[in-house]
């Protein structure tokens, strides 16, 4: 189990940690992305503090799965936090009417996200 952990930690870090990066710098083309992935209208000033309130979530939440490693408490705590992320942004794309292909990305790092709660859970 310790091996499949750090496995998924590194998959779902993998996504994660450019992320908080884009999000903390307030990265051009990472705003962009996430703006068209949920429609907050970020690029004309609009739901400003979804920015750096993701790229510190995305923080706390690298932090966490990389203590989980170790410790399967923290990898609970951040495999929900990016979970519930991830779920957050599908959901903006579905309402949103995004089909097919558009949802595959934030469906992929949702899913790796809940394999590392769920693993984290058992190890607990």
């Amino acid at each position: 189990m310790f091996a499949l952990s750090a496995v998924l930690a590194v998959l779902l870090l993998l996504e994660v940690v450019p992320s908080a990066l884009a999000a903390l710098t307030r990265f051009g083309p990472g705003v962009e992305r996430l703006d068209g992935l949920t429609r907050l209208g970020l690029r004309q000033g609009r739901n400003s503090w979804v920015v750096p309130a993701a790229g510190v979530l995305h923080t706390a939440a690298t932090a966490a799965v990389i203590a989980g490693i170790r410790r399967p408490a923290w990898g609970v705590a951040g495999g929900a936090a990016e979970t519930a992320f991830f779920c957050w942004v599908l959901l903006r794309q579905l309402r949103a009417g995004d089909r097919g292909r558009p949802l595959f990305a934030y469906a992929l790092f949702a899913s790796w996200a809940l394999a590392v709660l769920v693993v984290a859970a058992l190890r607990l």
